[in-house]
Formats: structure tokens, C-alpha cells, sequence
């Protein structure tokens, strides 16, 4: 009997795609784990419980995961439906620019599948940089998925991403608007004969952008909630972190590592097989890039297939100059645009075919390793990152004094007291509702906020933490004075008797060039802090210190 295998009819593509893009998410977040979710996370929850955003440097984030978090009940499953919703949705994006150009249909899943496996999941929850990478880069991608042909729709839907984007990850959307731009600009001159459009074309093209922004920049101000208004705030916010360290993760230095960073000396020399694998990548771009350009001047439907993966190139690399993650965290698009710029080699079909999906079963085995080598990490404990829903009942806080040194330590249990005794007395247990009422929460201490399900009272909408590399005025000292000021007169006027802080610089922070000039600052704002409100230390988690204020006594 002869069997033979065959692919499913057209029309189940999109459906069988999005469900795989789905399916990668949830694996990708269970298996994944990733410590900045602890921001995301926190940021949502911070929005359920006051109606803004925590955060200034991406209030728009805030609000989408925050609005889905209240309805649902859930941050954590808010985390996971905005990865997934992002991560169909480029798959889909993907699948269906690359029928419009007329691909193979094997090289077209190829291409969609490749995009469901490394567009996000790698990363977990983090969902910041993907989300601000989609918005910017949406009008260039409707506008070949319409093959050059622009309509109202897409000016208005162009500057309601240009709003939206605003509020994101500008490190992410502004390369990515701009990239968009230049891309619906060129490929209009394409499409109208190599011709500058006309004077009314271009207005009317203009007016519907504007009226797209200013619709969506309206609803945006009316819905993020900052004092002094959400755009007012973000400019402020990134004059400031154009002065300050954060600009030190895009430098001109990168641009001999694109697209995805390594630095190949320093991998071979190290050994590093987790990034050498990843040259035949690097290898493929520039391949990609000269071959796409070669063929820009093919005229007709090749000329816009090849514009397209030079899109998804270019796209990719540019925006992850300024990201300060791993190479896996760059990936973005890339692949799928590797796979575009090939489908037309000038090779048989059948040979394009296994040799695209020989690149389709290289990136499936780096994805697997990776996720093997990953299984049992997780950065920082207290809190699991890759929880899909947070646990119940949520754990208590408690605070165990050390038999063998005088520094008492606080754990999270969820009822079984005896254990913890083995390492100690117990001395007081707290459980989510007391630490939400009681506790003040200072620079990086959402872990705890976190797990146990909270928001720290004493935290204004907007300011979110201490951040001298994000703010240059924290670093000096009126900034940091005016900070001390703010915090202490919303702890006492809340009258919280308990203190958890991470305001001295870890050994990490202290690696990184410029940050050892804050280390005794920052203590000596700490001493000024406790001083102030009379506190005394009585425990440690990690690099995390609680403090009883004198507030303690009076209640």
C-alpha cells in the first residue's frame, strides 16, 4: 500500500498557522523564563488597582495588558493573551504578504512558521519590544500585504499607529515608524512610474494620517491617566533619557554587528556555542540583503517580493541596535525575510524547496536547544515568571530569624510553616492583603509586589522606580533630594510601617560602565531615607531590604 503525505488544502493555512503561533506562545512562555516580565506584570496589575499606568516610559503597554488584566481578573493571563494575539498575528501578517507576492506555498508556511517560532517565544512574557516593533511596523506591512496601493484606511490606520506607538517603547517605535515611512514613501515612487505623487495626492495622503494620529492621540489622552497629560510626559521622559545611560545601548559601534550583535571574535574566543550557532543567520542577511537589492531591478512583482524581505531585513536590524537583550530577543522577522529573499534563487523549485526547509529545520533545532538548556532557569526566585495565572492561594511573606547569624531573612510559604522553621525562628508572617496595606515598596521590589498578587500603595502613577540611567535630574543631587522628599511624605502620610527597598547598586549594576559613580549616592540616600523615618533592618531577600519605620511603634 502507498501512503503519501500531503499538506492539508490551501484554505487551512491561516487557521493551522495561527493555532501553531498560538500553541509556540504558551511553550515558549512555560518554558522561557525571563525577569523583565516582572515589569510588565507589574505594570498591569499596577493599572488594575488605580486606572494608570506605572510606568512613563511606555504607558501605552500599561493600558492595553492593565484594561485586558480587569477584565479577566488576571495580569499574568493578560501577559499571555497579548503574546499570543501578537505573535498570530505577525505569523498571519507574514502568511499573508507572501501569498500577495506569490510564493511557493511550502515556502510560504516555511516562512509563517519560522515567524510563530521566533518572532516572540523565545523571550517568554516580555512582550514590550514585540508589541512597539508590530505597531510601528504595521502601515509598510498592510501596505504590502496590498501590494503598494494606498487607500484612506491605511493613512488613517498609519497614524493611529503613529499615536499608539508614541506611548510604547520609543527605543523600538520610533526606528520602526521611521522605517515605515521611508519604506511606503519608496515603494509609492515604485508603484507610480518612479514618480514624485502629485501635490493634492500628497495632501489628501496627509490628511488622513493626521486624522488617524490626532483620533487616536486624543482617545489615548483621554484614557492614560499621568499628571500633565500622557504626551507632555513623554516627551519629557525621553529628553531626559536621551541625556542620560540609557542612550549608551545604541551606539555607531553596533552597526558592524548587525544584525543580531555578536561579536564573533569575542564568541569564538570564549566558545560560546550558544551565539555561534547562530552565524549561518548572519551569514544569510547579508546574503539576503545584496541579493534582494540586486534583484530591486527586476520591475513587476519580483521587484516588490524583493522589496519586502528588504523590509523584513532591514526592519529587523535597525530596531535591535538599540535593544539591550540577547541575540535570540533581535530576531523579530528576520528569518522570514531570509526565507523571502531566497524563494527566487535562480535554483529548480525543488532544490529552493529543501533548501529552505533545511533553514526552517536548522532554526527548529536552535529553537529546541534553547529551550532545552532553559527548562530549569529562572532568574529570580519569589516569583515564577512563566506562571500563566498567579497562584492560589496566594503565598504569606515571612520573616525568619537565622540561628547561625544574627541577619534574619523573609521567605514566601504557602502554609508550611515547619519547613521554614528548620532554618530558623519564625518571627511574623504577612499575608497579601496585610503587605498591600502595610508595606512601602522602593526601587526594583515588584518581585515581591508580585507574588503576592499586589501593588505597593505609596507609588504614584507615572513615576514608576529610581532609574538614574533612564532620568540624568535622579542622578543629581536636587534630583535625588526631590525624590527622598516625595517618597518620605507619601510614606508618612500613609503611615506605613514597613519598608522594602533596593536602592544600593547589585554587582551586576556595578559591572556596567557608569554605574559605579551612583554606588555611594545611593547609599547615602538610603541612610537619609532610614534615617528620616526612624527605621531599623529586620530582614533580607536577596539583594531586597525590609525596614521597620517608625510609623511600627505608633501603630
Amino acid at each position: 500500500m502507498n501512503i503519501r503525505l500531503a499538506l492539508p488544502q490551501s484554505r487551512w493555512d491561516p487557521w493551522l498557522l495561527g493555532i501553531f503561533a498560538a500553541i509556540s506562545e504558551l511553550i515558549g512562555r512555560l518554558i522561557f523564563p525571563n525577569w523583565d516580565v516582572s515589569f510588565v506584570l507589574y505594570g498591569a496589575r499596577f493599572w488594575m488597582d488605580r486606572d494608570g499606568p506605572w510606568l512613563s516610559v511606555w504607558p501605552g503597554l500599561d493600558l492595553l495588558l492593565g484594561e485586558i488584566a480587569k477584565t479577566i481578573g488576571q495580569p499574568e493571563a493578560a501577559i499571555t493573551i497579548v503574546g499570543m494575539a501578537l505573535n498570530i498575528t505577525m505569523t498571519l501578517i507574514v502568511w499573508k504578504i507572501c501569498k500577495q507576492i506569490q510564493m511557493d506555498r511550502t515556502l510560504i508556511i516555511a516562512a509563517a512558521l519560522v515567524t510563530a517560532l521566533w518572532f516572540k517565544p523565545p523571550l517568554g512574557g516580555w512582550v514590550g519590544d514585540h508589541l512597539s516593533f508590530l505597531v510601528s511596523l504595521l502601515p509598510a506591512l498592510i501596505l504590502a500585504m496590498q501590494l503598494g496601493k494606498w487607500n484612506a484606511w491605511l493613512g488613517i490606520i498609519s497614524g493611529a499607529c503613529l499615536s499608539y506607538g508614541l506611548t510604547l517603547k520609543l527605543n523600538n517605535s520610533v526606528p520602526g515608524l521611521t522605517i515605515s515611512a521611508i519604506w511606503i514613501y519608496l515603494t509609492l515612487w515604485q508603484t507610480n512610474g518612479r514618480k514624485l505623487p502629485s501635490f493634492k495626492a500628497t495632501a489628501r495622503g496627509v490628511a488622513w494620517v493626521l486624522t488617524g494620529a490626532g483620533a487616536m492621540a486624543i482617545f489615548l489622552s483621554i484614557i492614560i491617566r499621568v499628571p500633565g497629560g500622557v504626551y507632555p510626559n513623554i516627551i519629557d521622559t525621553y529628553a531626559n533619557v536621551l541625556k542620560s545611560q540609557a542612550t549608551s545601548q545604541a551606539n555607531l559601534l553596533k552597526l558592524f554587528q548587525v544584525p543580531l550583535q555578536i561579536n564573533l571574535s569575542e564568541a569564538i574566543s570564549n566558545q560560546q556555542a550558544g551565539v555561534l550557532v547562530f552565524i549561518p543567520i548572519v551569514i544569510l542577511y547579508w546574503v539576503s540583503l545584496f541579493w534582494s537589492s540586486w534583484k530591486l531591478r527586476d520591475g513587476g512583482i519580483t521587484t516588490m517580493r524583493h522589496a519586502t524581505a528588504i523590509l523584513f531585513l532591514i526592519s529587523t536590524s535597525i530596531v535591535g541596535l538599540s535593544l539591550g537583550r540577547g541575540l535570540t530577543h533581535r530576531m523579530f522577522i528576520l528569518p522570514a525575510g531570509i526565507i523571502i529573499s531566497l524563494s527566487d534563487i535562480p535554483l529548480a523549485l525543488r532544490k529552493r524547496k529543501m533548501i529552505i526547509i533545511g533553514f526552517l529545520g536548522y532554526l527548529i533545532a536552535n529553537w529546541l536547544s534553547f529551550a532545552y538548556v532553559q527548562r530549569n532557569l529562572e532568574k529570580q526566585p519569589g516569583y515564577n515568571s512563566r506562571l500563566l495565572t498567579q497562584q492560589q492561594p496566594l503565598p504569606k511573606l515571612c520573616l525568619i530569624s537565622n540561628n547561625k547569624t544574627s541577619i534574619s531573612k523573609f521567605l514566601f510559604t504557602n502554609g508550611n510553616i515547619k519547613v521554614l522553621e528548620q532554618d530558623g525562628m519564625l518571627e511574623n508572617c504577612w499575608n497579601s492583603e496585610e503587605v498591600k496595606r502595610d508595606f512601602a515598596g522602593l526601587v526594583d521590589v515588584q518581585i515581591i509586589a508580585n507574588t503576592m498578587g499586589i501593588s505597593f500603595r505609596n507609588q504614584e502613577i507615572g513615576k514608576g522606580d529610581f532609574r538614574e540611567k533612564w532620568d540624568w535630574r535622579q542622578a543629581t543631587p536636587q534630583g535625588r533630594s526631590k525624590w527622598l522628599k516625595r517618597q518620605l511624605d507619601l510614606i508618612n502620610k500613609l503611615k506605613l510601617p514597613y519598608l522594602l527597598e533596593r536602592l544600593p547598586l547589585t554587582k551586576a549594576e556595578l559591572e556596567i560602565p557608569g554605574y559605579a559613580a551612583w554606588k555611594a549616592p545611593r547609599l547615602k540616600q538610603r541612610q537619609e531615607l532610614i534615617r528620616a523615618l526612624g527605621a531599623e533592618e529586620i530582614g533580607k531577600f536577596e539583594d531586597i531590604t525590609l525596614w521597620r519605620t517608625h510609623w511600627y511603634k505608633e501603630k
